[in-house]
Formats: structure tokens, C-alpha cells, sequence
């Protein structure tokens, strides 16, 4: 088994170099595994072991940052059975909260010991509520920081938990700690820049089960390389039904959702009224009407300019809006104005 320079006492020289060597090339196997995959994630919470063995530690806990809150949440909590998220402030009423604040590696021998904390900072506190609620104890400390690109852009706080071997945590281990979060920092940026460029709407697919979080953000990156509408890789690429988007996206409008019927044909009086142009532009389309009552499709039901619109279109129409994917509104717009061929 590999060890680290803290396992033997007293140590030659050139085991000491053979246990960091070793230290070494097993962090080096992590951040490749890191670098390997998009979804972060999930690789902490299969790798969450593996790091602990090669730091020798009971648990760790992986904190991203939530910049509406302006808060710490944890994302992955080794030994800690529950789905209940860990929200902690920036500030230094705990570890993770000071080494956020500070942007600074801390290495903590004893966390009931007020001096030692103090001797970091005087106003440094150790929270320990977790413990009480989970009846676990927390001996020692190692935590840094992920830090992003020479702007050192918070990312999240990476804590590790309880040294197995000697009870503390050496400055190898903090030298391993500190490479390791610069990989992940890497990592969950990319991972957070991406997910924040998906449109809100379409984590209504995930939260409604009719695709993964994981195969969605990799449909979005498709999409992007491939310059291709997200909606269109979603039927084309992940064979997702067109009314599941609807009916998920419809959901999430609060509007019901109208599938565009095989044998439904535009109604040349409404046609009179609007442009193409218009209607491509406000994303919205006359779909039927009874008497009164004027059935409006959109993709944008949240567009106020489209809503006037259609109101000074159709001043005297009850007007109702429906849902409906962008593929078959494309497929709408289509039959009202054919392009020319």
C-alpha cells in the first residue's frame, strides 16, 4: 500500500522521497480523471473515496459557490445521508466561510481548540452543527479554496475531514490539496459557464424526468458545437418525443400545450392580419378560432411585446395562448407564408 510522509516515524530520506513521489503520481492519476469527464459533479461523488485514501482523511465535503445567494452550498457530502443541501454564508463563522472569504488554504490539527483557530484568525469560528446533527465527529481540517484563472474567481471551498494517520494534516498533503482544487476549479467553472448559458426553460425536461440533468447539458454542448437549435438536437440526437418537450416547457409557462395536427391548415382570414416577418420575430402565431374565442400559439408566452401585439392585431378576439415547440411553429410559419422555391 502507498503511504504518505506521515506513516513512518522516523523516515530515511529516501523513503520520505519515495512516499511523495508516490503521493504524487497517485494525485496525478485523480486530475486526469477529472480533466476526462464534463460532468463534475458526478466524478467527485465516484471519486470521493479515491480521494480520500490518497489524503488519508474519513470524509470530505465539496462547497460551489451560489452567487444570487452569496453562499457556500455543498454539492458533494461524503458520509452524510441526506439530499438536503449545506448552505453556508462567506464569512468566518465557519471554515469553509473563511477560506471562501479569504481565498486561503487552512490546515486545522484541532477544531475544538479556540486558540489554534484564533491563531488563524481571531474571528474564525468552527460550526459544528453537522456534527451535532449527524452525530459524527470533526478532529482536524484541511481546506482550500477553488480558484479560477489569474482573476482567482471563486469557484467553491473543497474541505477535507479527519486525518487517519497521525491526526494532522502535513503540508504535503495541503501543497496536494491546493493542485487538486486548481484542477476542479477548472472544471466546475466550465461546468457552471455552460449550465448558466442553458435557457431556464429547458430545465423544466429534467425537473419533469423526460431527460437526464447530465444527457440535457450534454444536448446544450451538442447543440452548440453542431450550431444547431437545442430543441432539434434534443429529437434528432436523444430521440425525445416533440409533445414531451411541449408538454414539460408547457408546464413550466403555465399555459397548456397544442401540438400542431397533421391535418390542421391556417385560416386565410387570420393570414389577412399578419406578416411574416411579425409573427417570426414575436414568435407567435394564430392558430384557430371559434366564433370569438382566438387560439394563439407561441413559443415566447412571456414576450410583453408580443402579447400587445397580438392585442392591437386582434382588438375585438378573446384571445387564449397555447404552448408550443419552436419545430412546430417553424412547421406553422411554414404553411401560413411557403418560402419560395
Amino acid at each position: 500500500m502507498n503511504q504518505t510522509l506521515a506513516q513512518k516515524a522516523p523516515q530515511s530520506q529516501l523513503e520520505a522521497m519515495q512516499d511523495r513521489i508516490d503521493f504524487g503520481r497517485r494525485l496525478q492519476d485523480l486530475t486526469n480523471k477529472i480533466h476526462a469527464t464534463d460532468k463534475v459533479s458526478q466524478i467527485m461523488l465516484d471519486l470521493s473515496a479515491e480521494i480520500c485514501e490518497v489524503f488519508h482523511c474519513e470524509r470530505l465535503t465539496l462547497y460551489a459557490v451560489n452567487k444570487e445567494q452569496g453562499a457556500l452550498v455543498s454539492k458533494v457530502k461524503m458520509g452524510i445521508n441526506s439530499d438536503k443541501e449545506l448552505v453556508l454564508p462567506i464569512d468566518r463563522q465557519s471554515i469553509a466561510g473563511y477560506v471562501a472569504l479569504t481565498r486561503s488554504t487552512v490546515r486545522i490539527g484541532n477544531l475544538d481548540d479556540a486558540e489554534e483557530l484564533q491563531t488563524i484568525d481571531p474571528e474564525l469560528r468552527f460550526f459544528n452543527e453537522v456534527d451535532r446533527a449527524t452525530g459524527f465527529r470533526s478532529r482536524q481540517m484541511l481546506a482550500a479554496p477553488l480558484l479560477q484563472g489569474l482573476s482567482r474567481e471563486l469557484v467553491g471551498v473543497l474541505q477535507l475531514i479527519n486525518q487517519r494517520v497521525d491526526g494532522r494534516f502535513d503540508k504535503v498533503a495541503e501543497e496536494g490539496l491546493e493542485a487538486l482544487t486548481a484542477t476542479l476549479a477548472l472544471a466546475l467553472f466550465q461546468r457552471i459557464k455552460v449550465a448558466a448559458m442553458l435557457p431556464k426553460r429547458y430545465e423544466a425536461l429534467a425537473a419533469e424526468g423526460v431527460i437526464s440533468a447530465a444527457e440535457l447539458e450534454l444536448a446544450h454542448r451538442w447543440a452548440q458545437r453542431k450550431n444547431k437549435e437545442l430543441e432539434q438536437v434534443l429529437t434528432e440526437d436523444f430521440q425525445v418525443p416533440l409533445a414531451a418537450i411541449g408538454h414539460a416547457l408547457a408546464k413550466r409557462e403555465n399555459i397548456p400545450y397544442q401540438a400542431r395536427d397533421a391535418g390542421w391548415r391556417p385560416n386565410p382570414d387570420l393570414a389577412k392580419k399578419i406578416t411574416r416577418a411579425m409573427c417570426q420575430q414575436q414568435q407567435w402565431l394564430p392558430a384557430s378560432m371559434e366564433q370569438n374565442l382566438l387560439i394563439v400559439v407561441t413559443t415566447e408566452p412571456e414576450n410583453r411585446l408580443g402579447k400587445e401585439n397580438i392585442g392591437r392585431t386582434f382588438p375585438y378576439n378573446q384571445i387564449r395562448l397555447r404552448y408550443t415547440t419552436r419545430t412546430e411553429f417553424n412547421q406553422m410559419l411554414e404553411q401560413y407564408f411557403p418560402s419560395a422555391r
